[in-house]
This record gives C-alpha cells, sequence and structure tokens, in this order.
C-alpha cells in the first residue's frame, strides 16, 4: 500500500506534469489566454497545498527540496487576490519549477534519507 507522504509526492508531480502542458504552449499564449494562466496557477496552488501536507519526517530527510518556498507559493498567489502577477509566475515556472521536479522526483524513485541524515525509509502501509 502507498504511504500518505507517497501520495503527496505524486500530487505534487502530477501538478507539476500539469503545469508543464498548460506552458508548453508558449510564453505568449500564458500572457495572452487567462484561461491558461488560471489554470497554471491551480496547479500551483495544489502542488504547493500538497507540499505544506508533507510530513515532517519527509520534509526533513529531503532538506534539498525547498518546502518553505513552496508552502510560500500558495500564500504569495492566494494573498494576491485573483491578481498574480504573471511575470512572476511564469518566472517561478520557467525558472524554478524544472529543479523543484528533478528534487522531487529524485524523492520519488528511491524514498530513503539521503546520506549525511538518518537513513530511515519512509513507512510503507
Amino acid at each position: 500500500m502507498t504511504s500518505p507522504d507517497e501520495l503527496r509526492l505524486d500530487e505534487m508531480l502530477e501538478a507539476i506534469e500539469r503545469t508543464k502542458g498548460y506552458v508548453a504552449r508558449g510564453r505568449g499564449v500564458f500572457f495572452s489566454d487567462y484561461d491558461t494562466r488560471e489554470l497554471v496557477i491551480h496547479h500551483l496552488e495544489h502542488l504547493s497545498e500538497s507540499a505544506d501536507q508533507a510530513s515532517q519526517h519527509l520534509k526533513r530527510g529531503y532538506p534539498l527540496v525547498p518546502w518553505r518556498d513552496l508552502r510560500e507559493l500558495r500564500t504569495r498567489l492566494i494573498h494576491q487576490y485573483m491578481r498574480p502577477d504573471p511575470e512572476a509566475v511564469w518566472a517561478f515556472v520557467r525558472d524554478r519549477l524544472p529543479k523543484i521536479e528533478r528534487q522531487l522526483r529524485r524523492v520519488r524513485v528511491a524514498p530513503e534519507q539521503p546520506s549525511g541524515v538518518r537513513n530511515r525509509p519512509l513507512e510503507r502501509r
């Protein structure tokens, strides 16, 4: 059976995949199409919410994943009251999301603590 953290990781990776699908249409479409921007923002919020729900065990075990930044992303998106800065969203997707995706995929493929941190695998149920 799959652990709650594995489910969270899968949710985060799915949100990233969906985001990538929308931004693959290009910068012009992102900036000119309201629905595309809204869907990207929605999936980033989902990514952030899933990251926030990950256990402390997972977060402590993988400190290279920017857990706090992901939590704060949702706060920034939601608290801009329907007016997130499209330039900032695009920059995040372009500059930070690929690295976050790589980090999460490493965690998901081998969900064990990296060396230098107590080596306890994620619980499996």
